[in-house]
C-alpha cells in the first residue's frame, strides 16, 4: 500500500527516515511528520521561503546520549534513560515502513 506524501523544505538540518537531510531540502514525510515538522519551526510547506545555513545540528551518530532523548523527546518518539544509545537512534530512525 503506498502511502500518501506530501513534500516540505527543512528550515534545519534534521534527520529523516535515516538520513540527514541539510537546511533547504526537499523532502517527502508522511502528513502527520510534516505537521509536527511544521509546527516546531523546523519545516515549512511554503514553496517562497528563504532557508540560511544551520550547521547547529550534528549528525545523530555523534550526539550524546543525553542529547539523543532530548532529540527524541522532541520530536516525538517515546525513548527513556534505560535504553542503550544505539537503541536510541533505531527508536529515532525507527519504524517508517
Amino acid at each position: 500500500m503506498m502511502k500518501n506524501l506530501v513534500t516540505i523544505i527543512l528550515l534545519k538540518s534534521l534527520m529523516i527516515g535515516g538520513e540527514m537531510c541539510k537546511v533547504g531540502d526537499e523532502v517527502e514525510v508522511t502528513p502527520k511528520e510534516a505537521k509536527e515538522l511544521i509546527a516546531r519551526g523546523v519545516a515549512t510547506d511554503e514553496a517562497d521561503v528563504e532557508v540560511t545555513e544551520d550547521e547547529t545540528m550534528k549528525p545523530i551518530e555523534d550526539m550524546t546520549k543525553a542529547e539523543l532523548i532530548a532529540y527524541a523527546d522532541e520530536i516525538g518518539v517515546d525513548v527513556n534513560d534505560g535504553m542503550k544509545k544505539d537503541e536510541i537512534i533505531e527508536a529515532i530512525n525507527g519504524d517508517e515502513e
